[in-house]
């Protein structure tokens, strides 16, 4: 109900009741009165409250409705935030960790084998070497110690004479001295 008719009605009752006190009595006019007021009370409070209540219910419906929406959305955007933040991070960190591991591994094979390869053919170069040159030392003074004899050999038989080591022909070469001659 609208507050104007609220009024033109309460105040007609208020003018029909003053009609009905000039005719009656004045005990009578006093318990109209009391039902007046009581009934004008009562449409009052109805319409009020229709009034204010679904005003109110309105604005705090819409208001407790933002509120409501705003903070759910908050919160939901936050938690998948978090959760697409997270799932990204390790989709992110194992991805990365294969890339760098294949390309460390990678160049740590290439670096391992070069240098490998590198200190194996020094080595190898050296352990070679030694080896050969041993043998080759070897296989010589067995072939010319072989070849020495067998000459020495040959000459001491066609001279008929034993070969002499060199200290012995050094001494047999030299003159006698006696003991006591100046030399």
């Amino acid at each position: 109900m609208d507050i104007k008719k609220f009024i033109a009605d309460l105040t007609a009752r208020y003018r029909k009741l003053m009609e009905q006190t000039s005719r009656t009595s004045l005990a009578g006019a006093v318990a109209d009165v009391n039902a007046a007021h009581e009934a004008g009370r009562k449409v009052g409070y109805e319409t009020g409250h229709a009034e204010g209540y679904g005003t109110g219910r309105e604005a705090g419906h819409e208001a407790g409705h933002a509120e409501g929406y705003e903070a759910g959305r908050k919160l939901g955007h936050e938690a998948g935030h978090a959760e697409g933040y997270e799932g990204g991070r390790e989709g992110g960190h194992e991805a990365g960790y294969a890339k760098g591991y294949r390309a460390g591994r990678e160049a740590g094979h290439e670096a391992g084998h070069a240098e490998g390869y590198e200190a194996g053919r020094k080595l190898g170069h050296e352990a070679g070497h030694a080896e050969g040159y041993e043998a080759g030392r070897e296989a010589g003074h067995e072939a010319g110690y072989e070849k020495g004899y067998e000459q020495g050999y040959r000459i001491g038989l066609e001279a008929k004479t034993p070969p002499q080591s060199a200290m012995r022909r050094f001494e047999s070469s030299r003159p006698s001295q006696a003991v006591g001659s100046p030399g």
